[in-house]
């Protein structure tokens, strides 16, 4: 089941709306124009002539691609007007652009193309020559001449960066122009472009020859000031060409420059230089030093080829005067700008005709593409009209058409000199700038309209009501009369008619002067009842105006003490924060005292430690050498001693050897035994070695144990001479031992310590050693069959025999005697 829906009330439909007339838009078509070069020679072949003064007829030559296949047939194209090769210069000015100058001086903005392939004569028609000037020249006679008396002083306008202008006082004009005359000028000098044109000629003011035309009904109450900026677009980049090369950067080469919209979406170049001249010899001036850095180049066609797209703009900026006649209305509102833009296209070319390399195939392509893209806008423009359809223009493709694109949808007025170079061999290139003007010709152009400005209710020729009053001032002054308190006053008088007719009559006129009284009657009456019904409106509309300004003071009365509050806040915050500064600023005092003390104490502290470091880095260097001759004075006592120790040793070693001998040579004695192999050495070191080399010497003495070396004592010589029997020692046998040992006094030497004392040194030491006597003896026998004999049996032995004892073998001391 669905759920049931609520009706929907339906609101009634609005009646409609009456029709109301159609706004008529006027439209002007793009005019065309074409100028023919003249032939270089009389007899060369030519493609171009002339039918009359608005058709030109292009035949194709037989050396033409289209006549190679098949399509050779005659055209003719219409244009506005056709220069032929015998139109000059002024002829060319006159027609096409000294209307697009009138334009600009009311305000109006223009564009002029010169548009052809290279070699056609476009530069030439833009500029021509010293003594012939082109557009370019002769426009900006024509503007001087015109506006001469009209002039403002410099810096009373001034570009305002937005591509609008600022006005400013007398006074203030005066002051910057005193400080741009007081700053140094830079001494860098602008470096020589890549492609440099010889204008030596051109640059000479002297050979040239001025336009003396003007244009006449110029509003004299305003004052004019002409601004000139001079660009060019290379391979789709904009370049201003006036930039002061001191602010290129560090590689010294002008900028790049980009497209921006102002408040009006109107196109212009940020940051473009726009410079101020005040006569056609400065213009000129400022137009040479552009074209010496213009890219131009050498190529097959033409030796002086346009590699860029030159866009010269003359901008005329006029403001009223005030009611005085003498101030300018610095009111921005009141300001009127409008601009002349003269452009020098670069020629199309095919480069299998140029044989262009390198960079220059490179700028053809770039010059094709812009105007191609220009071409297609056209053709757009041209369908969207008459076809009624809204396709989207591509002015973006190409910097000319982005630039230029407010001029095709009707803030000025389009015009277009197509140049034609008539020699046969250009005829290839010739016939599509031929269908592209066609083309042009039949676009439509909004007409312009003259923005409205606010009428400033100011009398018409007040400045030459000013200048005369200023002139009888000056004629008074001179004839002596007194003009301290002479002022002018060009207010409006408001009078109801003439001074009254004669009132005074006869039988005969009386009739004649009553009529005339009566017409003069009704004229004061009419005139009261047309100044009364306008001081009536005048009166509303002041009431009015009172009662709006009451209301504006009312609010202005809420904003002021809105704004009072605000202030006095804000100035109590101020003195607050007056105080806290005065105090953060004796504190500062007070630490930047303290910073300077710490300061100097951190410098007595780093001089005393310096100098401590000094010293101590010298005591450093005394206590090395010191060390140094202690040690060397060290290893000198350390040596000494050395070699002393050595002697004492070998006296003690000697004196030791001849004890023992002795002690040997009293035992022997004392058994009434003569030690037949035993004889006492002489102290010599020959003698010592032949008794070591006895029969004794291999007993060898324990090196682990010196109590063990006890033999070796025993067989070690006397070398001080025979040995003394000593007699006091005793002999005892132990219970059941048939050997007798003898007691007899040890000997040792005394010598002194090294804390100051002495030490005893025994030199006779027996060790005594005791074996279980029903031990039994286990005797180890080596692997081929011989008992082994250990080294401490071996020294016992030898000792025994030595001594005479005849010790059994298996007898050992049970202790050892201290003597």
């Amino acid at each position: 089941m669905k759920p049931e829906r609520t009706p929907m009330s339906r609101r009634p439909k609005p009646p409609p709306k009456p029709k109301t007339a159609e706004r008529i838009i006027e439209r002007d078509p793009v005019e065309v124009y074409c100028r023919i070069r003249p032939p270089e020679n009389l007899n060369q072949e030519e493609c171009v002539t002339a039918v009359d003064s608005r058709t030109v007829k292009l035949t194709p030559p037989l050396s033409s691609f289209a006549f190679r296949n098949g399509h050779a047939k005659e055209h003719q194209y219409k244009f506005r007007h056709v220069f032929n090769s015998d139109s000059s210069q002024k002829d060319v000015f006159d027609y096409v652009a000294k209307p697009l100058v009138s334009d600009v001086l009311r305000g109006k903005n223009g564009l002029l193309f010169a548009y052809g392939v290279t070699g056609s004569g476009k530069t030439h028609t833009m500029q021509g020559s010293p003594q012939d000037g082109g557009i370019v020249p002769r426009t900006l006679d024509v503007v001087f001449n015109s506006i001469n008396e009209y002039q403002t002083k410099r810096r009373i306008f001034k570009p305002d960066g937005m591509n609008g202008f600022d006005a400013q006082c007398e006074s203030d004009a005066f002051n910057e122009r005193r400080r741009i005359d007081a700053t140094p000028l830079n001494p860098r000098t602008p470096k020589t472009p890549r492609y440099r044109r010889d204008t030596s000629g051109s640059q000479d003011s002297s050979q040239r020859i001025p336009d003396t035309s003007r244009i006449e009904c110029i509003d004299e109450d305003n004052v004019f000031s002409i601004f000139v900026a001079y660009i060019e677009i290379y391979n789709n980049y904009i370049y201003d060409l006036l930039e002061d090369l001191s602010d290129a950067g560090p590689s010294g080469r002008l900028q790049t420059k980009i497209l921006r919209e102002d408040a009006q979406h109107n196109m212009y170049v940020h940051g473009c230089t726009e410079v101020e001249v005040k006569n056609p010899d400065d213009a000129l001036e400022v137009l040479y030093k552009g074209q010496r850095r213009r890219k131009i180049a050498y190529t097959r066609l033409n030796c002086e080829s346009s590699r860029s797209h030159s866009i010269f703009t003359i901008r005329v900026v006029q403001a009223p005067l005030d009611a005085q006649g003498e101030e300018v209305v610095t009111d921005k509102s009141s300001i009127m700008v409008s601009q002349l833009s003269l452009v020098d296209l670069a020629g199309s070319e095919r480069n299998n005709r140029t044989k262009a390399v390198g960079d220059r195939i490179k700028e053809a392509g770039n010059i094709n593409n812009s105007l191609m893209t220009l071409r297609t806008c056209i053709e757009v423009l041209r369908e969207n009209q008459m076809m009624g359809s809204s396709k989207k223009v591509p002015y973006r493709d190409s910097k000319v058409t982005h630039y230029f694109k407010n001029y095709f949808d009707g803030e000025g007025k389009v015009k277009m000199v197509v140049c034609v170079n008539p020699k046969a061999d250009d005829y290839d290139e010739t016939l599509p700038v031929m269908k592209f003007a066609e083309l042009a010709s039949e676009v439509q152009v909004q007409r312009s309209v003259q923005p409205a400005r606010q009428d400033p209710g100011l009398l018409p020729g007040r400045r030459r009501a000013n200048q005369l009053f200023k002139e009888v001032r000056r004629r008074l002054e001179e004839e002596g009369e007194n003009v301290k308190n002479l002022e002018v006053d060009l207010t409006p008088i408001y009078t109801l008619a003439p001074a009254w007719p004669a009132v005074s009559y006869t039988a005969e006129t009386r009739d004649d002067v009553i009529m005339k009284l009566k017409a003069y009657l009704q004229k004061r009456i009419h005139n009261r009842e047309k100044l009364q019904t306008e001081l009536k409106g005048k009166i509303l509309t002041m009431h009015t105006n009172v009662v709006e300004m009451e209301k504006e003071n009312l609010i202005m009365k809420k904003e002021i003490m809105s704004l009072r509050s605000l202030y006095d806040d804000a100035m109590t915050k101020v003195r607050t924060l007056e105080s806290m500064l005065l105090n953060a600023e004796s504190v500062n005092e007070s630490l930047q005292r303290k910073f300077t003390d710490y300061n100097n104490l951190v410098d007595e502290c780093n001089a005393v430690r310096e100098e401590r470091d000094l010293a101590k880095s010298h005591g450093h260097l005394e206590k090395q050498r010191m060390k140094a001759r202690l040690k060397s004075k060290l290893e000198i006592e350390k040596e000494k001693l050395k070699n002393d120790m050595q002697t004492k040793l070998c006296e003690q070693k000697s004196k030791m050897y001849h004890s023992q001998v002795r002690a040997l040579q009293e035992i022997f004695l004392d058994d009434n035994q003569t030690p037949k192999n035993i004889r006492v050495p002489s102290t010599s070191d020959s003698d010592l070695h032949q008794s070591r080399q006895g029969p004794h010497s291999s007993i060898k003495g324990s090196t682990s144990d010196p109590k063990l070396n006890i033999s070796q004592a025993f067989l070690t010589p006397d070398l001080r001479g025979p040995a003394v029997s000593n007699q006091r020692h005793r002999r005892s046998r132990s219970q059941g031992a048939d050997m007798w040992l003898d007691h007899r006094p040890g000997q040792g030497d005394i010598l002194p310590t090294a804390g100051g004392g002495s030490q005893v040194v025994l030199q006779d030491v027996e060790i005594l050693k005791q074996r279980d006597p029903l031990a039994v003896p286990v005797s180890k026998r080596s692997s081929d069959g011989t008992p082994k004999v250990d080294a401490t049996t071996v020294q016992e032995r030898c000792a025994g025999g030595i001594m005479g004892y005849g010790t059994p073998s298996h007898y050992v001391p049970s202790k050892r005697t201290k003597l």
